[in-house]
């Protein structure tokens, strides 16, 4: 865990360097890379490296804002769905995954439905719950 923070703050020290430079003295960054999909990165970074609830946190912070596209929006609130399972937080999971379902719905997104797909496989355990139920049914829809 020590290399993932070591990591990830090398990354936001860059990006801040990035954000307060002159064109030409910048780090090649797009132009689009921003606070927001370094903090969606860094999610992605504490899901794998067993981590889940700081990533629902992080997830949590970005979806607040208006930062992303609405297929975006459906996208990383099911990343914040699988995450929030991860934690063993089913009921917040399958609420978040709902909004999701909405989306994706909405966006036509195969991307979103595979990862509430996945979120789903981890809700397992508490299948018989009603809102992880709600969102096996929802999904099937």
């Amino acid at each position: 865990m020590d290399d993932v923070e070591r990591a990830l703050g090398e990354a936001h020290q860059l990006l801040t360097q990035h954000e307060g430079a002159s064109d030409d003295t910048a780090p090649h960054l797009s132009p689009h890379y921003n606070r927001a999909n370094l903090t969606l990165q860094t999610a992605s970074c504490y899901i794998e490296a067993g981590q889940p609830a700081r990533a629902a946190n992080l997830y949590g912070t970005v979806l607040e804002g208006d930062a992303l596209s609405r297929r975006d929006q459906g996208y990383f609130l099911a990343r914040r769905a699988c995450s929030l399972a991860l934690a063993g937080q089913p009921d917040d999971a399958a609420s978040v995954g709902l909004a999701a379902v909405e989306l994706s719905d909405a966006t036509n997104s195969l991307r979103t439905k595979r990862e509430l797909t996945r979120a789903m496989t981890t809700l397992q355990p508490w299948a018989t719950r009603p809102g992880p139920r709600e969102l096996r049914e929802a999904l099937r829809a």
